[in-house]
């Protein structure tokens, strides 16, 4: 299972908050130590759109949450 995989797994079973930063996803036990999860933000589209991470900085740090969060 792929990085982004295991995001959206944790986010859809409710393990992950639907607007989340790179140290909530450490917190709950997916590793990211080259801190891929900025690559899968919103300028990089991938095969379909349950894929996409929707990015937005505040406050200096970032919160992803993905597109079909934020859509329903």
């Amino acid at each position: 299972m792929s990085l982004i995989e295991k995001v959206r797994k944790a986010v859809l079973s409710e393990g992950l908050p639907p607007i989340f930063s790179a140290i909530d996803i450490d917190n709950i036990g997916i590793k990211d130590p080259n801190n891929n999860i900025s690559n899968y933000d919103k300028k990089n589209k991938g095969s379909t759109n349950v894929k996409v991470l929707v990015s937005r900085k505040i406050d200096s740090k970032i919160y992803y949450s993905f597109d079909e969060m934020l859509f329903k």
